[in-house]
């Protein structure tokens, strides 16, 4: 695919997602998507057969952002600094404008996003992502606690990119509440680092 292919294929993601939020994924026709992209219906379909279709690359698409970022963590060095990198590519993509608009359309539409076909086992899927992302952040021999604190800090990062944050009146914005997220997240693994140290070895008498 070339670049102006996938800019139109970008383009077309970001009007159906916006129109499936507002008005509601059934709602919203082709047709209608079309016009706002001011092309022809012939046009959208060299791209997109469906709404599913439209759907389904969207959820694809970050997913693959998903599995790229742990493929960067896997690579790094098992190492504090590595975690909390990794940590922090993870509240970045959180706030992406990408992630929140699907977040969104899932709040408004959670019934389609229960039915929509991925083309892949989802449940497994997630659960090999999250397996993957515990062993970035944790070592494989922590005691339970560590274990809870490396997946309460991963699970915190997600929790804040929840549009049901809202309904709590935070005064404060995605952004905001991405940065405060890791910084608790941060402190979470920080605070597993010292049980994994070395105990210095009892004087003989």
């Amino acid at each position: 695919m070339n670049k102006r292919q996938g800019d139109m294929k970008e383009k077309i993601q970001e009007v159906a997602i916006d129109l499936f939020t507002k008005q509601g994924y059934d709602k919203t026709s082709l047709r209608e998507i079309a016009e706002c992209l001011e092309v022809s219906k012939a046009a959208l379909y060299y791209h997109f057969k469906s709404k599913e279709e439209i759907l389904r690359s969207i959820t694809e698409a970050l997913v693959g952002a998903v599995n790229e970022l742990i493929e960067w963590g896997e690579s790094q060095p098992r190492s504090m600094e590595s975690r909390k990198e990794f940590l922090s590519r993870i509240a970045t993509f959180i706030v992406s404008d990408r992630l929140q608009s699907l977040l969104r359309f899932a709040q408004a539409n959670s019934t389609v996003m229960r039915t929509i076909n991925t083309g892949h086992d989802t449940q497994e899927q997630t659960l090999s992502m999250v397996r993957r992302i515990k062993a970035l952040v944790c070592d494989p021999d922590a005691n339970l606690t560590d274990q809870l604190r490396a997946f309460f800090s991963v699970l915190l990062l997600f929790v804040s990119a929840s549009p049901m944050l809202a309904t709590l009146g935070l005064d404060a914005t995605p952004d905001q509440i991405s940065e405060a997220a890791l910084g608790i997240a941060l402190d979470l693994i920080s605070q597993g680092q010292p049980s994994r140290r070395a105990r210095p070895r009892k004087a003989r008498p």
